[in-house]
């Protein structure tokens, strides 16, 4: 996600998110570009700026942060229904090229789900060719997050699937999810937000009933190194990586998450890394500990993405225990619902204000 008036505003934002001077990498098509903001004519100076290297451009209407809730976009625009409608009528009828809506359900309790497909509707109206559906409210992140509504994604699906094509988000673990997903939302695709983050292959059959639960695909140090050799491919602060290291730091914070929890000096030098290299010797260090304790990777589960759900004797999640103990670092990560708006784990500019 990509705050538009800091990225026509200040050029050092900009590079950070934007390095393509000659087009977009043809391995990266297509691809659609995420903005955030609630001025019309800035978004549309954003979008304007990158439509001949993007494949389409889509607002951000679901980031429940309070750092969203300050600037004025995410999910908190669903709020503001005419200023929303407006800005993707600017967008729509000023763009060459497509532009689609990340929302979620209003948190207008019993009469959410009518009151959301009411603004679908305005939505689509206004020239929207996608919409994609987190089942939640913006007050449904970090401890309260609580289970994704796919029905009501199926009733989004019946009152506007004829209009423009409906993706569902939220509440995907592993495959066997994406297409419980489908079967029950009707919807035309699945996007997933946090477990991908954990774990990248998650569109394949690892971690399904047809694999007895087991991991199948890449371990988390195979992942951790795959991902190292990305970012030495692509330096970290070219190419719109953000703040370069620090993004670095997270996705392996998120890759290991389960061997962190019992190694506080691996997570310690993970966090704290000052280069590639000082990551590359975190990751060996774990190495050699999967490998005297006889690690089984098919034996690997989730950690991070099931922060919120796995509770002890003590009857607190992890996170939850997390949050009581001193001694653990944060890591440079985002808050908890960071995943869903990622753009905060990018470090922090304008005063916090993207």
């Amino acid at each position: 996600m990509i705050h538009a008036r800091l990225f026509i505003t200040k050029e050092a934002y900009k590079k950070k998110f934007w390095d393509f001077i000659h087009g977009t990498p043809k391995e990266d098509r297509p691809l659609i570009a995420q903005f955030c903001g609630d001025d019309p004519n800035v978004l549309l100076e954003a979008a304007k700026s990158i439509e001949h290297h993007v494949d389409g451009v889509d607002l951000n209407c679901g980031c429940p942060q309070g750092i969203a809730r300050r600037g004025n976009y995410g999910a908190y625009l669903l709020e503001q229904a005419d200023t929303l409608v407006n800005i993707v009528k600017t967008l729509s009828a000023s763009l060459t090229i497509p532009v689609t809506v990340k929302v979620r359900l209003l948190p207008t309790g019993e009469a959410r789900v009518e009151d959301s497909i009411r603004l679908y509707h305005r939505l689509v109206d206004a020239g929207a060719h996608m919409i994609t559906v987190h089942g939640r409210t913006r007050l449904q992140k970090g401890r309260d997050t609580g289970k994704a509504d796919w029905d009501a994604i199926r009733q989004v699906v019946e009152a506007i699937g004829d209009r423009v094509p409906v993706i569902a988000n939220g509440g995907i673990e592993n495959f066997d999810d994406v297409k419980a997903c489908l079967r029950q939302t009707k919807a035309d695709g699945v996007m997933s937000s946090e477990s991908i983050l954990e774990y990248p292959p998650l569109f394949t059959n690892s971690h399904t009933e047809s694999t007895s639960r087991q991991r199948t695909g890449p371990g988390r140090i195979e992942l951790s190194r795959d991902y190292i050799q990305y970012a030495k491919i692509n330096p970290p602060n070219k190419g719109g990586q953000g703040s370069g290291l620090k993004c670095i730091r997270v996705h392996i914070h998120r890759f290991l998450h389960a061997d962190l929890q019992s190694t506080p000096n691996i997570r310690d030098l993970v966090c704290t890394a000052q280069s590639v290299e000082e990551l590359e010797q975190a990751i060996d260090l774990m190495e050699k500990i999967h490998n005297d304790a006889g690690h089984v990777i098919q034996e690997e589960q989730k950690s991070w993405y099931v922060r919120h759900r796995v509770v002890g004797e003590d009857g607190l999640s992890a996170q939850d225990r997390k949050f009581r103990k001193d001694s653990i670092m944060t890591c440079d990560e985002p808050e908890d619902d960071s995943a869903i708006c990622v753009a905060a784990m990018f470090g922090n500019d304008d005063n916090g204000d993207y």
